[in-house]
């Protein structure tokens, strides 16, 4: 094979495929430029301007717990995948509505909590994540 034509992926690539990943997981759980901008762990100060350009590529996260914060949040959207492979309109719903082993709902423990809320509602959905020490 021709090292020229082989395609490697940089951290760069990797950290633009992600940011776009875990933008439009939330976008389609239709929970608010707010909150979005809360999940990735940016504080109330930061411009709109920012969300737009990670939507649109031009803008990528960088930082361990912001790369932590993505890690859980595409984790939970997979295993929410998993859970309804025929509803894709779920996952939204899912984390929008109290959930009782939980005692609230998923969306409120996250943005509550942060990265701790989100490894409990992860914990709660992958069963797997019970079986990793922190």
């Amino acid at each position: 094979m021709n090292q020229a034509t082989a395609q490697e992926t940089t951290p760069e690539d990797e950290c633009g495929r992600l940011t776009r990943e875990v933008v439009a997981t939330l976008d389609s759980w239709q929970v608010g430029d707010e909150i979005v901008l809360l999940l990735l762990g940016y504080d109330r100060s930061i411009r709109m301007r920012e969300l737009t350009r990670l939507r649109h590529g031009t803008a990528v996260l960088k930082g361990d717990e912001v790369m932590q914060r993505v890690r859980h949040l595409l984790g939970i959207q997979r295993a929410l995948q998993v859970t309804f492979p025929f509803n894709p309109n779920m996952p939204g719903f899912w984390v929008t509505t109290h959930d009782r082993h939980l005692k609230g709902m998923p969306l409120e423990i996250m943005v509550n909590d942060g990265l701790s809320g989100m490894e409990r509602v992860w914990k709660r959905l992958d069963c797997t994540r019970n079986w990793e020490d922190d």
